[in-house]
């Protein structure tokens, strides 16, 4: 689409600079970006790069985060200061991770890519980032129009009546254009923190598709407990972003489920979500988001991390994240170091109420399993009465018939043993209902690399 490759300011292809020390990786981004419609700049270090802007109208820059003499952060504080309206996107490694906070706090940066990145997931964060720019300044532009018809409007002659309906009606034709683009950066917006979400989960370690399952989840407990719409959008924002925080955590420590981390390391896993609320509360359109992140880990008497709160004093939005995030790990496995049955893992939160979970959030999500197509119901889940300990694996399969979540995973998780449902390549149908094993796994690779295409693969979770 046209708009997504020029600049608003001069109606001409964006400019975009790259800067990083290696010259590999300034190859590589010459590569990638060689048949893409912008006009590229490249730059070994942070002084040359700000020699190019001094130069040239540069409308997006890439930096690495490591240089010598001036390192990322640096560099895009300095060009936040002079060109404040140039987006600023940070590559780095996972052991920048202090540094990349620093780069979101001082350097204001839209976004951040870790070293190696996946290029298509690359170039569509720069194309997003673009688009955002361009409908910003579309808004500008939109709203200094209004500005200037109201004032006009305002020197009218009382009795030139015709000709002020004729200027009204051109302020209603801009007020719905910049409804419309207002509309369209709020998709924006929301598109690129899906995209984020989708990096974080590049990690190793880190599971993909969760965090999408439980935005989702989270949402449709939301609405069953009537939330706002400002408190809808926290919780899914916080929802995408829950697993931020991990991408400090060491790869042993992200290996181990959680009842297997050692309790000298069980209280520095759980700080994760203290390190995530610290990368997002200055980015003010996630600052509720970022409140219900920091927050996941209460319990609901009280004795959880990080400020021992109780009840109502637990914001709701981190009560229901809770709820929805042990389902999905009792599922899979991450919580005992063995995937649960969907009973099994209802009836684990069951045990739960009034300890760790809020009971009405419990029941608003059994509630929300329920509506599911996929969910049969012969009577309403008993009370669980054995304690939490001991009630680990208790089932209530004789009660609830519930379809196991379906999620869409990476082709680099692919592991032995998972149930596949699908497995799509260039659109086209590769593999379905199948056990994974290494000659699937290897097979998928090969295909991959020959195609040059990401698969879409589909696994169904927890046991059977």
């Amino acid at each position: 689409m046209l708009t997504e490759l020029v600049s608003v300011a001069n109606n001409q292809p964006a400019a975009i600079l790259f800067v990083d020390d290696e010259a590999n990786v300034l190859k590589a981004f010459r590569r990638l970006f060689h048949n893409e419609p912008y006009v590229t700049y490249f730059a070994s270090s942070g002084a040359e790069g700000l020699e190019i802007l001094r130069q040239n109208a540069v409308d997006l820059i890439i930096s690495d985060m490591c240089m010598p003499e001036m390192n990322g952060a640096e560099f895009l504080t300095r060009i936040f200061m002079q060109w404040p309206e140039t987006i600023r996107i940070l590559l780095t490694g996972y052991a920048d991770f202090q540094s990349t906070i620093d780069a979101v706090n001082k350097g204001r940066i839209y976004n951040y890519c870790n070293k190696p990145w996946n290029d298509e997931e690359l170039k569509l964060l720069v194309r997003n980032a673009l688009e955002q720019k361009r409908l910003r300044e579309d808004r500008d532009r939109l709203s200094g129009i209004v500005l200037q018809q109201n004032k006009e409007l305002k020197e009218l002659n009382e009795h030139l009546e015709e000709k002020v309906e004729q200027r009204t009606e051109q302020l209603k034709k801009a007020m719905q254009h910049l409804d419309l683009a207002n509309k369209s950066l709020k998709k924006q917006y929301i598109d690129s923190i899906r995209a984020f979400s989708r990096i974080i989960e590049m990690r190793p370690g880190i599971k993909s598709g969760q965090s999408k399952y439980i935005a989702e989840k989270a949402l449709l407990v939301a609405r069953e407990l009537s939330m706002n719409t400002e408190e809808k959008k926290e919780l899914f924002y916080a929802g995408l972003l829950i697993q931020i925080g991990k991408m400090s955590l060491p790869d042993a420590l992200l290996a181990e489920s959680y009842y297997s981390i050692p309790l000298i390391d069980k209280q520095r896993y759980l700080k994760h979500a203290v390190e995530g609320e610290a990368l997002l509360k200055d980015l003010t359109q996630l600052k509720g988001a970022s409140i219900l992140i920091r927050h996941q880990f209460e319990r609901y008497d009280g004795s959880g991390f990080p400020d021992h709160l109780a009840k109502q004093n637990i914001p709701l939005g981190s009560r229901i994240l809770k709820v929805v995030a042990d389902y999905i790990a009792y599922l899979e496995g991450s919580m005992t170091g063995e995937a649960m049955t969907v009973n099994a893992a209802i009836s684990q939160l069951m045990a739960g109420k009034e300890s760790h979970y809020d009971p009405d959030v419990i029941d608003a999500f059994v509630k929300v399993l329920k509506k599911d197509p996929t969910v049969e119901v012969e009577e309403e889940l008993p009370a669980v009465k054995k304690s939490w300990k001991n009630s680990r694996l208790a089932s209530t399969s004789k009660n609830v018939t519930v379809a196991r979540p379906e999620i869409e995973i990476s082709w680099l998780q692919l592991k032995p043993g998972m149930e596949l449902i699908s497995a799509y390549c260039d659109g086209k149908l590769y593999l379905r209902n199948c056990i994974v094993d290494q000659k699937i796994i290897s097979n998928i690779v090969s295909l991959k690399e020959k195609i040059g295409i990401n698969p879409v693969i589909l696994v169904r979770m927890g046991a059977k």
